[in-house]
């Protein structure tokens, strides 16, 4: 059974199909306000879960009742990155909503002026006023009292994320609540569509999915789209752009879409049935769930769920972003370690001083609060309640309307997988069970982003229980390989302070991931192309890491670089979790403890070069270099470092690391070249591998000697017959479709296997079974076990659209919403008719409290 690509979803095909028979996107919305969030179920159940303690809802009315209890928190906005004001309108705007009560009403309209007028103190008078657009940097530069004509820049950066939104919120909340004047919402439009117009012209990276900064100018706009409709004469284009540049274009059409080899395109569910071992391509970065930087990722991944269901709210249809937001569940199950207690960052910026990040709601809300499918927010909700986790901010109070009942996603019938791989960021997550004292791993091969990414590709981490093993410490700014546990190198191409180091612009993948029902999970990295250097070509001929994790704790790796000169080296670096000084060499291997765990790294072949143990400092790199720096050596918490520098130009590097218990003994390793498995005459010169003995469990893994990998016609090696052994084995030769014959004779104590290109055996990597000599060396192919699929479909989502107080900007009811399937599919229904609750059910409100946000926090 060939492996089965498993990040993407199914029912691609059904999608494309339901997005084609829904034809036009919906019109501009021109209804009754409120248009955001507030149909009947949400609306109910925010006002139950205000009265239920412990919920998001009733701490952001709580938020609100801060305001006037200390009302001098809120004379300064606190930073220029700061949601204090609008944060407080919103949040007021949702106190009043749900409890009826005047004064929060009073401090949502405070708010929401202040937010509009003033820059870092109520009545400097220096934001957005209406009818001018007021350049604020340009004013304070100047030190003038008086509006310039120009560009709106103020709060179009890192605070879009603030002011966009929870302003639109407020608009569309309070649109015809007591006090809201038409002066007031024009120029809330007015500041909105210019906010969003200057984003869209030049806002950084306003077109990258995947990153920071774009999910935060996603989520303003989309609200300033529905917020503002057609109200006042306005033209659409918000809405125009938001659905077919901003969503269409770039978070679908890049950021969820593969392009495979050959130039065809497709998205999230496309790949299904494709087999993986001839694909190739280019996959957006959302695919799969991951994201670059998990340090802002659960904050963007939440603010990208919440655009994308409003959306559909408002009648477009857009299964690809249900889709993903089923993968995103998937891959926060499979990214958290084994005790629930941390996620993998991946290849982003972190600054906490611990190895992985704290897990946060804001992830799995972002899950709830979108369409994704019933099941998808089913494991959301139980991950969440498992990990005790709840949010304090308006989308979380939000995302906790979702009605599902919690279900484990670990105890589905029959058991999950045990693996994940995340084409979007190129990660395979894999663990020998779902008990809390599993080992733990992730080994990663992205492509170089544009924010807040390190260079990492072929590092890997590893975890045994509560114990983290393999850690990876770059400090948060760090862009330099060294820092990771990925492989670097010389090249006469990446020069002055990135080299040597991989690059920006790398483009690095994760072409190969097999995994078997046996625990067995293999793959390849390949970093020929991570030394790409502002357009020039890597001159490095040849960089791969093999990798194979093996049930009982054991990493296997494989590093063979081919640099443009023999005076051109290859960099192999593994930190270790021992606190600084706690790894040290004993019987010729690298040993340290970790809680009630060891460590252990064996150099089993090495084609030059001597292991060295080091402790990075967890200070400020001291180099007088700037961006990237690429010879900073520095961790943001202790850890110890081996590294070893392999000369070129054909460097070649083993090694087993072993996940050990207290007391347990390391490994039995050998190299396949060695006496000990390969004595004379010599058997084994075609490949070079590891041998690796624990827990009465004889592994080899095994790889081409020639340069740059090449396969011969027939591949042939002997092992030690006295004891079955588990082979993975790259570079095989192979057919058209990836397969291999591997056949097995017995000669005296040993067996002798011959791999050539035929139908047989599914490879990239091989990976099969040879008994002892005792059985005639009988080969039998592994079962392969697909990497585990995020459910299809969309969830039912919203309820019915309500009307506020005083009626609507425009006539007639609400814009209509896709109904959107139950999970298992998608409709291409749309919504006759939409009802609206009795006036005197809803009055709209107000509330935040100061709280503020770091740039740096998710």
């Amino acid at each position: 059974m060939r492996l089965r690509l498993g990040i993407e979803t199914s029912l691609a095909a059904l999608l494309l199909s339901c997005a084609a028979t829904a034809g036009a996107a919906p019109p501009a919305p021109s209804g009754a306000h409120p248009r955001l969030f507030m149909d009947q179920t949400t609306f109910a159940a925010l006002q139950a879960n205000v009265m239920t303690a412990g919920t998001a809802a009733q701490t952001v009315v709580a938020n609100c009742q801060r305001t006037l209890d200390h009302p001098s928190d809120y004379t300064m906005r606190g930073g220029v990155d700061a949601d204090t004001w609008p944060g407080a309108a919103v949040e007021c705007a949702l106190a009043y909503l749900t409890t009826q009560k005047a004064e929060y009403l009073t401090q949502a309209i405070l708010f929401w002026r202040t937010a509009l007028n003033d820059d870092q103190m109520m009545g400097d008078n220096m934001a957005c006023i209406q009818g001018v657009n007021t350049d604020w940097q340009s004013l304070e530069a100047a030190s003038m009292p008086t509006p310039v004509l120009a560009t709106v820049t103020h709060d179009t950066g890192y605070p879009m994320r603030w002011y966009g939104p929870y302003l639109s919120m407020t608009y569309d909340w309070l649109y015809n609540a007591p006090g809201v004047d038409e002066a007031l919402r024009a120029q809330t439009r007015t500041c909105l569509t210019a906010w969003s117009d200057h984003y869209t012209k030049e806002g950084y990276l306003n077109d990258q999915p995947g990153t920071n900064y774009n999910a935060g100018y996603i989520i303003a706009k989309t609200m300033s789209a529905i917020a503002i409709g057609n109200d006042g004469g306005a033209d659409g284009h918000l809405w125009t752009e938001i659905l077919d540049q901003d969503f269409a274009k770039t978070e679908i059409g890049t950021g969820a879409t593969i392009m495979l080899s050959g130039g065809t395109n497709t998205t999230l569910g496309g790949l299904v049935g494709i087999d993986q071992m001839n694909l190739g391509g280019q996959f957006g970065a959302l695919v799969g769930g991951d994201w670059g930087s998990w340090q802002y990722g659960p904050l963007s991944v939440l603010e990208l769920a919440a655009a994308a269901r409003v959306l559909e709210d408002q009648g477009a249809l857009l299964p690809q972003m249900d889709e993903w937001a089923n993968s995103l569940v998937v891959r926060t199950i499979y990214g958290t370690v084994p005790q629930l207690d941390g996620q993998y960052s991946g290849t982003g910026d972190l600054d906490d001083s611990v190895p992985y990040q704290t897990p946060s709601a804001n992830q799995l809300d972002a899950v709830l609060i979108a369409h994704s499918s019933d099941a998808a927010a089913s494991w959301a909700l139980a991950m969440k309640q498992e990990q005790q986790l709840t949010g304090d901010g308006i989308w979380n109070a939000l995302a906790e309307t979702r009605s599902v009942m919690p279900a484990d996603f670990r105890a589905q019938d029959p058991a999950p997988p045990l693996w994940y791989v995340a084409r979007g960021s190129q990660t395979l997550y894999a663990r020998s069970s779902w008990q809390k004292d599993a080992v733990w791993a992730a080994f990663e091969s992205p492509p170089a982003v544009l924010d807040h990414q390190s260079f990492s590709a072929s590092s890997f981490v590893l975890s045994r229980g509560a114990d983290h093993l393999i850690v990876n410490p770059t400090p948060y700014g760090g862009y330099s390989s060294w820092e990771t546990n990925a492989i670097t190198a010389d090249s006469a191409t990446v020069v002055g302070d990135y080299a040597p180091s991989q690059t920006p612009w790398s483009e690095a993948s994760l072409p190969w991931a097999r995994g078997t029902t046996d625990g067995v999970f293999a793959a390849r990295a390949d970093i020929t192309q991570a030394f790409i250097f502002a357009g020039n070509p890597s001159d490095v001929k040849y960089a791969h890491r093999e990798w194979a994790l093996f049930p009982e704790g054991e990493v296997v790796t494989i590093d063979r670089v081919h640099t443009s000169a023999a005076s051109r080296n290859m960099y192999v670096s593994f930190h270790t979790n021992t606190g600084g000084g706690g790894l040290a060499v004993k019987d010729g291997v690298a040993l340290g403890t970790v809680g009630s765990s060891q460590v252990a790294i064996h150099a089993i072949a090495l084609s030059g070069g001597t292991p060295v143990l080091s402790q990075p400092s967890t200070n400020d790199c001291t180099l007088s270099c700037n961006y990237p720096c690429a010879q900073c050596d520095v961790a943001r918490f202790p850890v110890d470092k081996y590294a070893v520098t392999v000369p070129g130009d054909w460097a070649v590097a083993i090694h087993a690391i072993d996940a050990l218990g207290s007391g347990e003994d390391p490994a039995i390793v050998g190299s396949l070249n060695d006496d000990n498995f390969d004595p004379a005459p010599k058997q084994n010169t075609g490949v070079v591998g590891a041998a690796v003995y624990r827990a009465m469990k004889q592994d080899y893994v095994v790889a081409s000697s020639a340069q740059d990998g090449a396969s011969p016609a027939t591949m042939t090696y002997g092992v030690p017959g006295a004891s079955p052994g588990r082979h993975v084995v790259f570079d095989a030769p192979e057919d058209a479709t990836g397969a291999s014959n591997v056949t097995a004779a017995v000669q005296g104590d040993r067996c002798v296997i011959s791999i050539t290109a035929s139908a047989g055996f599914a490879g990239r990597p091989l990976i099969f079974d040879v008994d002892s000599t005792a059985n005639g060396c009988a080969v039998s192919d592994t079962m392969d076990v697909g990497p585990a699929q995020p459910p299809p479909g969309s969830g039912s989502g919203g309820g019915i659209p309500i009307t506020t107080t005083g009626g609507g900007s425009g006539t007639g009811g609400g814009t209509p919403r896709a109904t959107a399937a139950k999970s298992g599919g998608c409709s291409c229904r749309m919504a006759s008719t939409s009802r609206s609750w009795p006036a005197t059910t809803l009055a709209l409100a107000l509330a935040l409290a100061f709280r503020r946000r770091r740039r740096r926090a998710a």
